[in-house]
């Protein structure tokens, strides 16, 4: 018997990306395409979550779209699916429910064996995604496009 896998790869980063962010991630999603791997991303309607979703469309590569809202707002991929992810699935420590993108990230980095951040040096978001796929022992790449100077 021979059990068939799916490899998730999410892929995640800053709404205000550079070009060279933009293009590190459209060939992430190249990549993985090739692999067969299917790509979960947000629904961001800028940056690295719209480029993925962009790519997506053109290589119709299989992607799960993620956010918090009954529809995507970057308007998915037809040939994918969207999954509307709820508050109530993550709390804090101390019982507080989480903010809509924090859980939706955590979904995201929850089902994905590998996790790719495109961060710009900035977003803490992005940096807080990263964290948590580590502390959840995922394989994590934060990719950092900060060209600031650094003290």
């Amino acid at each position: 018997m021979h059990v068939q896998t799916t490899t998730h790869l999410m892929i995640a980063g800053s709404r205000n990306a550079t070009r060279e962010m933009l293009v590190y991630a459209r060939r992430a999603v190249q990549r993985a395409h090739q692999l067969g791997w299917t790509i979960l991303v947000g629904d961001n309607p800028k940056g690295v979550d719209m480029a993925v979703v962009q790519e997506c469309r053109r290589l119709k590569a299989k992607v799960i779209v993620a956010g918090i809202a009954n529809f995507p707002r970057n308007y998915g991929c037809k040939h994918g699916s969207y999954i509307k992810v709820t508050r109530d699935l993550y709390r804090s420590a101390g019982g507080d429910l989480l903010g809509g993108y924090t859980a939706r990230d955590r979904w995201m980095v929850d089902n994905a064996q590998h996790c790719l951040f495109v961060w710009n040096g900035d977003s803490p978001g992005t940096k807080q995604g990263y964290e948590y796929a580590v502390q959840r022992g995922k394989e994590a790449h934060l990719i950092n496009f900060d060209r600031s100077p650094q003290p």
